[in-house]
């Protein structure tokens, strides 16, 4: 039986304002065999996503305000060590997601409205690192 070892597992960075939502995708993550890495919004920078040699990052929008979110998310498309990272952004403000749609399809994130289906979440991340880094439709959301 093959083990599996550090340099295999998928790591994804999972930042969300609510601990519970946190917990709950770095359950879903660690029961698809995925190493979760948490972080709070005040924590995260491209040096520290450089750093967690991420595979994937799940970024809510929360309660930052969202040109801040596009700042840092353009930050990680102009470094060389980050620039090809999958990035699936969230949030419950389903008019804010729509009024930042188009920077944020620009910059080759995934946005995704909360609530959303776990089922239908596990399948993205699947599709992310999976495909990544090329595009995904943003029918597959």
């Amino acid at each position: 039986m093959h083990e599996q070892t550090h340099m295999d597992t998928k790591r994804v960075i999972v930042v969300d304002h609510d601990q519970a939502t946190s917990e709950l995708i770095a359950e879903l993550l660690r029961s698809e065999g995925l190493a979760p890495l948490s972080y709070p919004t005040w924590l995260l920078s491209v040096a520290c996503i450089e750093r967690a040699q991420a595979d994937l990052l799940i970024l809510d929008l929360g309660m930052s305000d969202p040109s801040l979110s596009l700042e840092l998310l353009g930050d990680l498309r102009r470094n060389v060590s980050t620039r090809v990272l999958p990035v699936i952004v969230n949030s419950t403000d389903d008019r804010m997601l729509a009024r930042i749609a188009e920077p944020l399809r620009d910059l080759g994130c995934i946005t995704l409205a909360k609530p959303f289906d776990l089922d239908e979440f596990s399948a993205l991340i699947g599709a992310c690192l999976r495909t990544w880094p090329g595009q995904i439709q943003a029918s597959a959301c």
